[in-house]
């Protein structure tokens, strides 16, 4: 009998990642850029021409070992609200009104199950382009998970849903407060300017992901033995009881679903016209937890009881985080990752005119392994990269726009990404299983964008 070959953990992946990282820092040169405060992002970003040598600081052994430390804190912004926000879904479920939701949609969709799948990646993509919280996909795949086993899918097709939808609404970005509207304050661009183009590519994108989602998932439903988690999906559907489609919401489950959609508006005006970053958006789902507890008969101490069971369930796809976030703090401190995001910048600018944007996009697409934050990758390349753009002929709104690709698509490869590491965690499914699901999409997306940036550079895309 052949033996099936066991794939190592999340956790020993990326430790190994950071393993090989550390020893790199004794072979690479150090170096850094000087940073200077920004008036109009008040972020600090890099200034494009003060890179310089440094001598080597390699990661000793213990340095190695406590940048674990450092990663959590690094990401512990991050960590915290995405275990708020799975508490304060955990109370949202325990009201009643999850089941309500999943049972409408499947009511909605009985006939036509696939039609549901074309629909959440539609919510989830707009809501991402407006948000930019991919941490939230390790929220909403539990939500999703029961109704699309239900409707004779697979947790992959679940997955798909969550993390493809999320990036397509994510990398185009209408109005993503973390890379277009950083991106276009750094390039002095006007606020939300080519949104029309941006909503063009997000229809083009939209319906590639979900023809090549809706097309792995008809084979799943045609023969379930295809499916690459078809023996875990054995389990869950013996462990989870089935939807109930007659589930619909009490009176005080319709007040406190009202009291959440106010919370959720005024969530995304926060983000989008007050400048809110996480710590902002994490007061307000507690204030959200608390008054969907409140409102649905709780107590408080059975509102705390029934928050911190919703935080456990996301525990594990917490800690991915911390050990995501790892391999950039050993390249901060070691003083490479500066070196990383020098040499690929040079290497866009090697491109022939025609095609420079070509060399911004893949510039992205690499720099974004180290640098997976997306407000962390404009405050760090864009300086670079808008500079680059005016002396290789290339709009500065088509140069945020190829970052945002580059950034985008290569997030739902890269084991550095934390938050869909971690989304991919909560559905138990392997990274290496992920990937052979994942690339023809990504490949496919690749090819696009590169279409898009060519036509971009044809068209000049403005305003400047």
């Amino acid at each position: 009998m052949k033996k099936k070959i066991q794939i190592p953990h999340i956790f020993v992946i990326l430790a190994a990642i950071a393993l090989f990282f550390s020893v790199l820092t004794w072979i690479m040169p150090a170096g850094a850029y000087d940073r200077i405060a920004d008036a109009a992002t008040g972020r600090s970003i890099v200034d494009p021409n003060s890179f310089h040598y440094l001598e080597k600081t390699p990661v000793s052994p213990i340095q190695f070992i406590s940048s674990y430390t450092a990663g959590f804190e690094n990401a512990a912004g991050m960590i915290f609200m995405t275990l708020v926000v799975g508490g304060t879904f955990g109370i949202i479920n325990g009201s009643g009104i999850i089941p309500a939701a999943l049972a409408a949609v499947l009511r909605k969709f009985r006939k036509r199950q696939e039609m549901a799948i074309p629909f959440l990646i539609l919510v989830l993509g707009l809501f991402e382009s407006f948000m930019g919280a991919p941490e939230l996909c390790m929220i909403f795949l539990p939500m999703i998970l029961p109704l699309i086993l239900e409707l004779g899918f697979d947790t992959m097709t679940a997955l798909a849903i969550v993390i493809c939808g999320n990036c397509v609404g994510y990398s185009t970005g209408m109005g993503n407060p973390f890379t277009t509207i950083i991106g276009q304050k750094i390039c002095q661009l006007p606020l939300y300017s080519g949104m029309w183009f941006r909503a063009v590519c997000f229809g083009i994108f939209y319906l590639i992901t979900v023809w090549y989602i809706l097309r792995y998932a008809k084979k799943v439903k045609k023969m379930p033995v295809s499916s690459l988690t078809y023996e875990a999906d054995l389990e869950r559907r013996k462990s989870k009881m089935g939807l109930d489609m007659e589930t619909k919401l009490s009176r005080k489950g319709k007040i406190a679903c009202v009291y959440i959609a106010i919370c959720f508006f005024f969530n995304i005006f926060g983000v989008v016209r007050l400048g809110w970053d996480i710590a902002q958006m994490t007061g307000l789902f507690l204030v959200m937890s608390v008054g969907t507890g409140i409102l649905a008969g709780y107590t408080l101490t059975k509102t705390c009881q029934v928050f911190m069971g919703g935080a456990k369930d996301i525990l594990q796809g917490a800690l991915v985080m911390c050990f995501a976030r790892t391999i950039a703090v050993i390249m901060t401190n070691s003083n490479t990752l500066d070196v990383f995001v020098y040499v690929i910048a040079k290497l866009a600018g090697a491109f022939p005119p025609a095609l420079a944007i070509i060399g911004i996009f893949l510039a992205a697409m690499l720099i974004n392994f180290p640098i997976n934050s997306g407000s962390g990758q404009m405050t760090a390349t864009m300086p670079l990269m808008s500079p680059l753009a005016d002396i290789l002929h290339v709009s500065k709104q088509g140069a945020v726009l190829a970052t945002q690709f580059g950034d985008g698509w290569s997030n739902t490869m890269y084991p550095t990404n934390a938050s869909y590491m971690a989304t991919i965690a909560v559905a138990k499914v392997d990274w290496i299983d992920w990937l052979r699901f994942q690339f023809p999409l990504h490949a496919i997306w690749t090819v696009v964008s590169i279409l898009i940036l060519i036509a971009v550079q044809m068209i000049g895309l403005g305003p400047f």
